[in-house]
C-alpha cells in the first residue's frame, strides 16, 4: 500500500479512533502530529485546504483523502490484513448500528461538561478561547472569501457549543451526557467470555467502544461501564498490541502532550 499520512493530535478522541482502527487493520501510516490546542494548526490556511472541516484526523495518500474518523474507520475495515467481523453479513447490521450510535454521542460535550463541573473557573477560559477562535474565523472569511462557507459553518458550531456551556449549568449538561452514554453502553450486545462484541473477530464496533471507554476512564466516568461482560471485554482489549501501538489515552499524559506539541511544529502541511 502506498505511503499514507495520518494528520492527528495525540490526545484527540477521534484521532485515537483513527489510530486504533489503522493499527487493528495493520495499515502503516506516517504520523503527522498537529497542535490543535496552542497554535491551533487545524485552523491554518494550509490545513483548511487539506481538510475544510478543520478537524483531526485526516488520512492522505496518493489517491486518497479521508477527512473524518468514521471514513478512516471504514477504510481500515475494508483494508484489514485479517478480515474483521464487519465482513460477516450476519453481523453487518448490528455493527453498523453500534458505530452509528457511537457517532451520535457528543464526546466533547461530555468531556467539557465534566471539566466545568469539577473546575467551574475553566468556563471563563473556555469562553475566551472559543470567542477568540471565532474572531479569527471571521477575519479569515474576509481574507479568503472562497472558503467563507466552511469558515461560517465552523463559527456556528463553536457558537452553539459556547451557548450551551455559557447558558446551561455544567451539572445539567453532564447529567444529560451521562444518560446518553449509559443508554449507548446498555445497547451493546452481550459479550461471551473470550469473544469480542460480534463474535471471535474484532469489528469497527470494538474499535469505537474501546476509545469511548478509554475516554470515560480519562474523565473519571468509568462507573458508567457497569456491565460485567463489558468490563471483562475492556480488560482484554487493553492487552491487545494494537491498543498500545495506537497510543489510546486512559489518562492525561502531560509529558507526551508537551512532546507532541513540540513535534507538531515540524509537521509539513501542504494541500
Amino acid at each position: 500500500m502506498p505511503d499514507l499520512e495520518l494528520f492527528h493530535a495525540a490526545p484527540s478522541y477521534y484521532s485515537m479512533v483513527a489510530r486504533l482502527a489503522l493499527a487493528e487493520a495493520g495499515v502503516p501510516t506516517i504520523s503527522r502530529l498537529l497542535d490543535i490546542h496552542v497554535s491551533k494548526q487545524q485552523l491554518s490556511t494550509a490545513y483548511r485546504l487539506l481538510n475544510p472541516h478543520m478537524t483531526v484526523p485526516t488520512l492522505r495518500g496518493p489517491d486518497l483523502l479521508l477527512t473524518d474518523s468514521s471514513q478512516i474507520l471504514d477504510f481500515a475495515a475494508e483494508h484489514a490484513l485479517h478480515p474483521w467481523a464487519d465482513a460477516d453479513p450476519a453481523f453487518g447490521a448490528g455493527i453498523a448500528d453500534a458505530v452509528t450510535g457511537h457517532y451520535a454521542l457528543s464526546i466533547e460535550d461530555l468531556t467539557f461538561s465534566k471539566l466545568l463541573n469539577t473546575r467551574p473557573w475553566f468556563k471563563t477560559v473556555m469562553v475566551r478561547m472559543i470567542t477568540g477562535i471565532n474572531r479569527s474565523l471571521q477575519r479569515d472569511k474576509q481574507r479568503f472569501p472562497e472558503q467563507a462557507t466552511v469558515l461560517k459553518a465552523k463559527e456556528e458550531q463553536n457558537r452553539a457549543r459556547l451557548a450551551m456551556f455559557r447558558d446551561r449549568p455544567a451539572s445539567e449538561v453532564l447529567c444529560e451526557q451521562r444518560a446518553q452514554v449509559a443508554s449507548y453502553l446498555a445497547s451493546m450486545p452481550p459479550v461471551v467470555a473470550g469473544s469480542w462484541l460480534f463474535g471471535s473477530r474484532i469489528s469497527s464496533a470494538d474499535v469505537v467502544l474501546a476509545v469511548l471507554v478509554a475516554r470515560l476512564e480519562m474523565s473519571g466516568e468509568q462507573g458508567l461501564l457497569s456491565r460485567q461482560d463489558l468490563q471483562q471485554w475492556w480488560q482484554r482489549y487493553q492487552q491487545r498490541d494494537s491498543f498500545v501501538e495506537a497510543d489510546v489515552w486512559t489518562r492525561f499524559k502531560r509529558r507526551e502532550f508537551v512532546a507532541a506539541l513540540l513535534q507538531a511544529r515540524s509537521t509539513p502541511i501542504t494541500a
